[in-house]
């Protein structure tokens, strides 16, 4: 299997902000746990705050992991679900809030980095598919597109992951926000 260097240096580089904190980690150190050489690192990164913009990427791979551990005896709205609380448990765990915070602050630049709304994220790509295989199975509306559904549900989820970060962090991601995140799924959801 092919090594692929940009992958080890974003879960290297990851795993030292969790550790030490974006400001204390330095670029040896993330060449270093990525086993790569220091030409490698920049032919993939500018510098170290280029990395602030793969948090998507190490979402996704998260959400990859997720979804090949996701009961089939769950219907496809308790698996929506399911991968909520399990994402927000995962960044809650491991994602520092000023991180989070400096990735989400990022969007707002309309020639910064747009990482967490590029549709074609793995995040949007499960949603999308979960979503479409909810309506036929008659689980979730037809009168609403998969992509409105899709858009309406991932701005819950940023919607709670920004008040996290108002708040320091000091509340939990897991709790209240996944029950409005939940909510807001369930106005698509068709009632037995």
């Amino acid at each position: 299997m092919q090594r692929d260097a940009r992958a080890d240096i974003i879960h290297a580089s990851w795993e030292l902000f969790r550790a030490k904190g974006f400001e204390r980690t330095t670029v040896d150190e993330i060449i270093e746990r990525a086993g790569i050489a220091k030409g490698t690192f920049y032919h993939h990164f500018q510098g170290k705050a280029m990395l602030l913009g793969t948090l998507s990427d190490v979402l996704d791979d998260k959400y990859r992991e997720l979804e090949g551990e996701l009961s089939t005896d769950l219907s496809i709205v308790e698996q929506i679900k399911t991968l909520n609380v399990q994402l927000f448990t995962f960044i809650e765990q491991n994602v520092p809030v000023d991180l989070l915070r400096a990735q989400l602050a990022s969007q707002l630049n309309p020639r910064g980095d747009r990482s967490l709304m590029d549709q074609e994220r793995y995040y949007f790509a499960i949603h999308r598919k979960l979503v479409a295989e909810g309506q036929d199975k008659g689980e979730i509306t037809r009168s609403t597109s998969v992509h409105d559904i899709v858009r309406f549900y991932a701005m819950a989820e940023r919607s709670m992951l920004y008040d996290w970060c108002l708040y320091q962090g000091a509340q939990p991601l897991v709790g209240e926000p996944t029950r409005i995140v939940a909510g807001v799924l369930d106005l698509f959801v068709i009632q037995p």
